[in-house]
């Protein structure tokens, strides 16, 4: 029983640090900063035939993103499920589920990421592109 304790404190314990921990190391590494966005207005395509080039490209790079987001995904959970196969006791699988969802969280920031970078679809002659000017204090 004094075993059973033991391990339930050590695995509450571990819980506890990596979900209290990790956003408390977060919050201390940040400092205040202004940051200004200024969204460029893109090329402006005058022709069908320059819309229908730029959308064929950003929808495969689209593509590539989702491959790349979703094999990222695949692959963690083939992970998740390799270790829980070989696990033989609860620290070693609650350490396998933090590590996926580590994964998850890394695959979406990095997913995001290159979502923003791609921008927006490219607009169809004739309509207006938005200029946006953001400023976050």
């Amino acid at each position: 029983m004094k075993s059973f304790a033991k391990h339930t404190i050590a695995s509450l314990a571990i819980v506890a640090t990596l979900a209290l921990g990790t956003p408390v190391l977060a919050l201390a590494a940040t400092t205040p900063t202004t940051t200004t966005t200024i969204v460029a207005k893109t090329t402006v395509i005058t022709t069908l035939k320059q819309y229908r080039a730029a959308l064929k490209l950003y929808r495969a790079e689209l593509k590539v993103i989702n491959l790349t987001f979703a094999s990222a995904i695949d692959t963690a959970k083939m992970d998740l499920s390799t270790v829980l196969g070989t696990a033989t006791n609860s620290s070693e699988r609650i350490s396998a589920r933090a590590t996926y969802r580590y994964a998850l969280a890394e695959a979406t920031i990095a997913r995001s990421n290159a979502l923003t970078l791609l921008g927006k679809a490219p607009v169809k002659p004739g309509h207006k592109t938005p200029s946006t000017t953001t400023t976050t204090f």
